[in-house]
């Protein structure tokens, strides 16, 4: 219950005299019971999905890997299937941004692959964005052919030393418009493909392994409408390792991240035997982004929390921005650290409950129960006093670190039993894990593709045609060519050896839509890339 303390004076003057009166406020108690066990935590994570030649070729890979794989302490991170679509230049971008998640992850570092589309000889339209599978001579939808295809994308990221531990066999199965996709039903009717059937035939064909990833499914778009109740009602559950979906729809984060909560019940009470998994979601300022974690791990009984983008380009909305020779670390960043860096793999949610109505609260404890992480939410606009009640549980020395409109993830002091002071709209975590103070990040050297340099197209924006500057080092061949924002390449400016030195080509952008593409020069392995915009 709320217990009294002296917290602050107020002050008046009456005749010329002043008077300090001590008022009364009020501190929520919370309480944790480490004996309350939920669910198992898989831990946290976020996409390097479409931005990967941002991140390969940042001149500050080095510190930006360490911000994420390092400070930020994710558990798992998820790639994006580009086999066979004229991307495959990325898987070996992978390796190296894969490689350092490994070697500087201190948890137990995890891989999701997820698939935006199948080749284009398995759609009905030939095309990567939209349509449905391709259907057989014999009329039947392309069920065999699409677990051959999730064969050839193991073997290709196994080709670069990557073993997914989970997999999820299509991205959005709901959605089939504007970017890459491919529409399947709940089950097949004339018009789409059968989820059920194309996971039963990813599955049967994953058997034959000896070591095989878990599937996640269905990976809906959002959670409104009974969406992933229709497709979970639908597939085998003996196919699927756990659930998964997106949260697009189904509440609104960016108003009130409480407006997902019944949705998130729903699912959490109906679909208990298995770990549930958010696997993308960047809607809502960075409080809100802390404040909508922990409903859908309290409410939503998630083990699984994946953040969109990791890095992206400033028209996105990343953890990192990445901008030419720059990068910003965004406040949505030091929201998802405050659970991240705090609480992983393994660890399970126990009982935690507080009498105030402005304050929300969680906890976790780790596999050996000898650590403890608590978050708490001030979801008020004012101030609030927090103490906290462990019962047979000693946090005495725990660090504790605040988020808030001032503060990114600072480390406030070490918990000796006091009462916790939580500012308006703010997160705070209190850990006996040690985590580091993040302004000491030390810089590592890789080796960045220097052989290469791109400029900024010009004119830029332009209407019709455009000029564009490279230069490289040394003789070698070279390719300079044009893709749309889902990575279709569209044209071949350059494909042949060049002198060192610099050069320009023109570009006629007859034919295309205004809107933004990207120009990427590669040259000996290394590659770098530049946006430009063209409007009509």
């Amino acid at each position: 219950m709320y217990k009294t303390c002296k917290k602050f004076v107020v002050l008046f003057v009456l005749f010329g005299v002043s008077f300090f009166v001590q008022t009364d406020v009020s501190a929520a108690t919370a309480m944790v019971d480490t004996s309350e066990v939920h669910q198992t935590m898989e831990g946290f994570g976020a996409s390097v999905a479409w931005e990967v030649w941002q991140l390969y070729s940042h001149s500050e890979k080095g510190e930006i890997y360490n911000y994420l794989f390092k400070e930020l302490g994710m558990d798992i991170i998820r790639l994006r299937s580009v086999y066979d679509r004229g991307e495959d230049y990325i898987f070996g971008l992978y390796e190296e941004i894969v490689d350092s998640f490994y070697s500087k992850s201190e948890n137990d570092p995890k891989i999701l692959i997820s698939s935006w589309t199948p080749t284009t000889d398995l759609k009905s339209n030939d095309n990567l964005v939209g349509g449905t599978l391709d259907t057989t001579e014999t009329g039947e939808y392309d069920y065999g052919g699409f677990a051959q295809y999730w064969m050839d994308v193991l073997d290709e990221f196994e080709s670069v030393g990557i073993v997914p531990d989970y997999i999820s066999i299509q991205n959005e199965p709901d959605w089939g418009e504007s970017h890459a996709t491919c529409r399947f039903n709940p089950t097949e009717n004339s018009e789409y493909a059968g989820y059920d059937q194309a996971l039963d035939s990813v599955y049967q064909r994953l058997q034959g392994l000896s070591s095989s990833p878990k599937i996640l499914a269905p990976e809906v778009l959002g959670i409104g409408y009974n969406n992933f109740q229709n497709y979970a009602s639908e597939f085998n559950h003996d196919h699927a390792d756990g659930y998964a979906y997106h949260l697009y729809h189904g509440g609104e984060g960016n108003v009130d991240p409480d407006a997902f909560n019944s949705n998130l019940s729903a699912i959490a009470g109906s679909y208990t035997d298995k770990p549930i998994f958010q696997t993308e979601y960047d809607i809502g300022d960075w409080f809100n982004t802390g404040w909508l974690i922990h409903n859908c791990l309290v409410r939503g009984n998630v083990s699984g929390y994946l953040y969109w983008a990791s890095v992206w380009n400033p028209a996105g909305k990343p953890l990192i921005t990445l901008d030419g020779s720059s990068y910003t670390i965004n406040r949505e960043y030091w929201a998802f650290r405050q659970y991240a860096k705090a609480i992983h793999y393994g660890w399970k949610r126990v009982g935690a409950s507080v009498d105030g109505d402005s304050v929300r609260i969680s906890a976790y404890i780790a596999p050996e129960n000898n650590d403890l992480s608590i978050v708490v939410i001030n979801i008020g606009h004012s101030d609030e006093d927090l103490d906290l009640d462990i019962p047979g549980f000693d946090i005495s020395g725990a660090n504790i670190l605040r988020t808030s409109e001032e503060e990114k993830c600072d480390y406030i002091g070490d918990y000796n039993g006091s009462t916790i002071d939580l500012p308006a709209r703010s997160i705070t975590t209190i850990s006996t894990l040690y985590i580091d103070d993040v302004s000491g990040i030390e810089e590592e050297n890789y080796d960045s593709p220097a052989v290469l340099s791109l400029s900024q197209n010009c004119p830029s924006p332009f209407s019709t045609s455009t000029t564009i500057e490279y230069s490289i080092a040394d003789e070698g061949f070279v390719n300079l060519s044009i893709y749309d924002v889902t990575g279709r390449e569209l044209q071949s400016l350059v494909n042949e050896i060049k002198p060192a030195g610099t050069h320009t080509v023109d570009f006629n952008s007859k034919g295309l839509p205004q809107g933004v593409y990207i120009y990427r020069l590669e040259m000996g392995g290394n590659s770098v890339q530049n946006k430009m915009l063209l409007l009509k």
